[in-house]
């Protein structure tokens, strides 16, 4: 599998979920999206403390689905979870994720923006808790892979649905009751395709420039 360094990410990350007429402004990412890039890191997304280089002079290096892990980390950042949180779900969907993103990548829709007659678009739907006092009682100290202080978040319900037609599915069942009237969606499909075509196409940046 092919591995990616750091600026190749950062530039295929940026291509793929900045808005498009701030990308064409500035191609490469600015300075703040790097430390986001690097915050990310330092709650285990995309490499586990095991997967890293750990030696002075070397650069990590990625393969798409790990890559790809940081694309929903940071979308789901987007939609207003904390790093915590969002480094808590990436640690327990890790394995989830880069397998549906094999599988994606097995028979991916065009990473152009054009209309396709199969729906290959893959969803992501799970609901986050926000307000503690709605919780069950949680020890974090039983709690795995949460690094953060204080009660861990309540992430629940993850599922994926294939298609506008397994989403409809899904929503029909998904939302119950008035505790459960609330669900994030993520499409996975397109843009783990964009991604992909961008780190494809991403320039090495020569040393110096994040390495």
């Amino acid at each position: 599998m092919a591995t990616y360094k750091k600026s190749q990410a950062l530039y295929a990350l940026w291509r793929t979920l900045s808005n498009p007429a701030l990308s064409g402004a500035c191609e490469r990412p600015p300075a703040i999206f790097g430390r986001r890039f690097d915050k990310l890191v330092s709650v285990n997304i995309p490499l586990l403390p095991e997967e890293r280089v750990g030696q002075a002079g070397q650069d990590n290096h990625f393969t798409p689905d790990q890559v790809f892990l940081m694309a929903v980390a940071l979308t789901i950042m987007d939609s207003g979870l904390g790093l915590g949180a969002t480094g808590f779900f990436i640690y327990h969907a890790r394995e989830s994720l880069k397998g549906r993103y094999r599988a994606i990548m097995e028979n991916p829709p065009s990473p152009l923006p054009e209309y396709e007659r199969d729906d290959k678009r893959v969803y992501l739907l799970f609901q986050n808790c926000d307000i503690q006092e709605f919780y069950p009682a949680i020890n974090p100290k039983e709690v795995e892979g949460w690094v953060g202080t204080g009660i861990p978040p309540l992430i629940i319900n993850p599922v994926y649905a294939e298609g506008l037609d397994g989403l409809k599915d899904k929503m029909a069942t998904y939302l119950q009751g008035g505790n459960h009237n609330h669900v994030l969606v993520i499409e996975l499909a397109k843009m783990a395709s964009v991604l992909t075509n961008n780190l494809k196409q991403a320039p090495v940046a020569k040393r110096g420039r994040h390495k």
